[in-house]
């Protein structure tokens, strides 16, 4: 009787959106992970809010797309104001070229309660009260001490994730440190009710000689604001509702109506990244690896996309479908992918505070607003998420001419349409030795007639024909254009460098 050889293991630590959705996708991909937070129960505060336009992409394919459109608020639209709410700037998300053009808001308690319950309907529970202590490696495994219900146990999983948050353990483990700059001034952020008239699905930024408030719509006719403080209020305890009232009002410059104030918290604003966001066996998601002004509402959203990418890769190395090497690809791309989050949520920091500094001066406002319709989409799908890049990854080429966008790295532009969990190699005419790959790939690549499927070639970058290989999170991997025997062989060479054939 042949020896049964279980999985290697995995385990999460930190229970924010990052390890949830980690943990959702492990499973989607058939890795059953275990899951610590040393809280004693879930949070119910508002914090990360917005899921931009590329990332509901993302959690669509995870098969959870349902309750966040059910329950969030829909911002199709936001403004920029100056002083007596002058308007300065409207944006849309409308043409920004996905299936959800939108940002989809409700506060963070409750998207982690939406991927609690179906961690839970699958068998996954987080086990709260489950401190991590200590972090060892080892020759195989980790060793990680916890201190659980006044007992301390020893751990030894394969491979762990670190999404504890920016004090985490897991970063100290690794010896690595959040680089880089905090930002100036001091806020709050709070969870409100207003009688304030914003239009419906429109978020807004009110700029001031003396600061600045953002309105974020939240289900439930509340809203989320942020507040920038008065350099000399040193004062550490929370207001209280009219006293936030008065404050928002003042930089306003009108009766914002605040009231039901039911969560409020004092923060300063980060840009920083861990130099590392793994070593093979230790990973680092969320606010653990990086840290970015929330005015760009980027931080949750790259949580999401650590959490998807690490998760396809971990899970076929768990599974033994594919090399260790391929975890080395997680720090390269999403290392690539959160500075590019970091910049344009500095970015919009920037034109906020340059705006307070010019009204502070007696100055107009400074020229911000893109000029050509084109400039104007590419500003909207930066800020979406939609424009993220793998180009320059070792799990990114391409073989024959070269096309025009989309590039391999980028997002496929039809995501919705490739269900599963596998890679798709989409194929447009004929191309050689393709039933010989079909044998060598079964299981991990699904393959599909693209003209026979009605996907537009051009579209999917091979308008000469071709063969375009997208990644399991929906990215471009590589195109073979056209499809001869040269480019398909590179196909297929770059498919076992990661990838372990059927049957190997």
């Amino acid at each position: 009787m042949a020896e049964r050889v279980s999985m290697p293991s995995v385990l999460i630590v930190g229970s924010g959106p990052a390890g949830l959705f980690a943990a959702c996708e492990l499973k989607r991909h058939g890795v059953m992970p275990r899951i610590v937070e040393k809280r004693l129960a879930p949070h119910h505060e508002t914090r990360g809010t917005a899921l931009q336009p590329g990332v509901l992409d993302i959690v669509d394919r995870a098969g959870l797309i349902e309750p966040f459109l059910k329950g969030g608020v829909h911002i199709k639209h936001s403004q920029l104001m100056g002083p007596g709410m002058r308007p300065i700037m409207n944006a849309d998300f409308g043409g920004v070229g996905c299936r959800y053009e939108f940002q989809c808001s409700q506060p963070q308690w409750r998207t982690e309660q939406i991927l609690r319950d179906h961690l839970a309907a699958r068998g996954v529970k987080v086990e709260y009260g489950a401190e991590v202590t200590a972090i060892e490696p080892g020759p195989k495994t980790l060793r990680v001490t916890l201190e659980v219900g006044g007992r301390t146990e020893v751990a030894e999983p394969h491979y762990l994730l670190g999404a504890g948050g920016a004090h985490g353990i897991t970063r100290h483990s690794m010896n690595e440190h959040l680089v880089g700059e905090t930002y100036g001034g001091r806020y709050l952020v709070a969870d409100v009710k207003l009688g304030l008239a914003i239009p419906p699905e429109t978020a807004r930024v009110v700029v001031g000689a003396g600061g600045f408030v953002l309105f974020a719509p939240l289900p439930d006719s509340r809203w989320l604001i942020f507040v920038s403080r008065d350099p000399a209020d040193a004062r550490v305890d929370p207001p209280t509702a009219a006293e936030l009232g008065a404050s928002v009002n003042a930089l306003v410059g009108a009766d914002v109506g605040l009231s039901d104030l039911r969560w409020v918290s004092y923060f300063r604003m980060h840009r920083r990244e861990a130099e590392r966001l793994g070593d093979g066996r230790r990973f680092l998601l969320g606010d653990a690896g990086h840290m970015s002004s929330p005015l760009g509402g980027e931080g949750i959203n790259a949580a999401f996309m650590d959490a998807a990418d690490i998760a396809w890769k971990l899970a076929l190395v768990v599974r033994g479908a594919a090399k260790p090497s391929l975890l080395e690809s997680y720090a390269i791309e999403r290392g690539m992918a959160d500075r590019h989050a970091l910049d344009v949520s500095n970015d919009i920091h920037g034109h906020i505070t340059a705006l307070v500094a010019a009204y502070r001066g007696g100055g107009d406002a400074p020229k911000l607003a893109p000029s050509t319709a084109d400039e104007i989409v590419s500003a909207a799908r930066r800020r979406s998420m939609l424009d993220v890049s793998y180009a320059g990854s070792p799990l990114v080429g391409q073989a024959g001419a070269t096309v025009a966008a989309p590039e391999p790295g980028v997002r496929f532009p039809d995501i919705h349409r490739l269900t599963g969990e596998r890679h798709h190699l989409i194929v447009f005419g004929a191309a050689p030795g393709l039933e010989k790959m079909r044998a060598r790939w079964d299981g991990l690549v699904t393959m599909i007639d693209g003209s026979a499927e009605g996907f537009d070639a051009a579209k999917a970058g091979a308008p000469g024909g071709g063969a375009v290989l997208v990644r399991p999170d929906g990215f471009i991997g590589f195109r073979a254009a056209p499809a001869d025997t040269t480019t398909m062989a590179a196909l297929d060479a770059h498919l076992a460098s990661y990838l372990i054939p059927a049957g190997a």
